[in-house]
């Protein structure tokens, strides 16, 4: 019997790039998702994945040396993930109100951390699409698939990984001591922001694994999306496909601790690309980073908010694009 670490639904979106009319491949999209939201609790996980693909995986063989990593951008309830998911709005100086359009479903399915041949492994079978399409082969998502997982020691420099690191409590820091990498005996080791994984290519059969997969996931109901709302050529047909939802005037309800382990703080007031956009609302582009800096402190953001925007380049920020570029460089 495997000795699951966790079980739960596993969700994949893309965020195409700022006024792409049209999404031909990968080069028109500007971030991958995966969310990861377990059976046994009320929160899912937002991760970005490095390169905007999963690892390849070679068939035939144990492992492939094909890897990536993926971060951590946010923990909260379900409902507040899917929110982050959303359209956004923001004004420039230049160009007047600019959208940046919501992210796409490509995938749903189900997934299990588990031990194996003393690695952690990340499994997963897609219930969505039924048929892959081409959405899912530019974005490397395979119908079912494992990776080998373990956790950066954030105390330790990684060349290629982002700088960033998660305020883990002392009881996990103590769990690395010297290594560079851990794997996933605890799962509140994906909880924190900022935590940083990295992704190995195993398998691309599970019978590999020796496990199965059961069950059927339920993205929208999951994170409170309507259905008739949201682009779905992607997720049900495998088609490459662009935004079309207009985005809410109102602010995201609800809220979420930080790192699944902070109290009182609500999704949008932490260092997350959200709270950076709650942070700068009501801000004219292009502006500067003393700018940025200013409307921040104006909008009451936190200390955690404040001092990512201080370590921003210094140099005009023409879009939110640009702003979520500068915020993927510092991290």
């Amino acid at each position: 019997m495997k000795d699951y670490v966790e079980k739960g639904d596993i969700y994949f979106f893309y965020r195409p790039k700022v006024n792409t009319p049209r999404v031909k491949n990968i080069e028109d999209v500007q971030r991958l998702y995966l969310v990861l939201a377990p059976d046994d609790k009320d929160t899912a996980r937002l991760f970005l994945v490095g390169k905007k693909r999963m690892p390849e995986i070679t068939h035939g063989k144990p492992s492939s040396t094909a890897r990536e990593w993926m971060m951590n951008d946010m923990t909260g309830k379900p409902t507040n993930i899917g929110e982050a998911l959303a359209p956004l709005e923001y004004a420039t100086k230049t160009r007047g109100e600019q959208e940046q359009g919501e992210a796409i479903p490509v995938g749903e399915g189900r997934y299990a951390i588990f031990e194996r041949h003393n690695s952690s492994r990340l499994a997963y079978r897609l219930t969505n699409p039924t048929k892959s399409g081409k959405a899912q082969a530019e974005l490397g998502i395979l119908a079912e698939a494992s990776y080998i997982i373990s956790v950066r020691n954030p105390s330790l420099d990684v060349p290629g990984f982002p700088d960033a690191k998660p305020n883990y409590p002392k009881r996990l820091i103590e769990k690395f001591a010297d290594k560079r990498w851990l794997d996933i005996d605890d799962s509140k080791l994906l909880d924190y922001e900022d935590a940083q994984l990295l992704l190995i290519g195993a398998h691309d059969n599970l019978a590999e694994e020796q496990i199965s997969i059961t069950g059927k996931a339920s993205l929208f109901k999951k994170l409170g999306l309507k259905k008739r709302e949201w682009p779905n050529e992607a997720l049900e047909g495998g088609e490459l496909t662009e935004p079309h939802m207009q985005p809410e005037a109102k602010e995201p309800e609800g809220d979420r601790s930080k790192g699944g382990e902070r109290g009182g703080k609500a999704a949008t007031d932490s260092a997350s690309a959200a709270g950076i956009t709650k942070a700068l609302k009501g801000i004219d582009l292009p502006s500067s980073k003393a700018d940025l800096i200013k409307q921040a402190k104006t909008n009451h953001a936190t200390d955690d908010v404040i001092n990512v925007l201080k370590e921003f380049p210094s140099r005009k920020y023409e879009t939110m694009a640009d702003i979520q570029k500068a915020l993927g460089e510092i991290r």
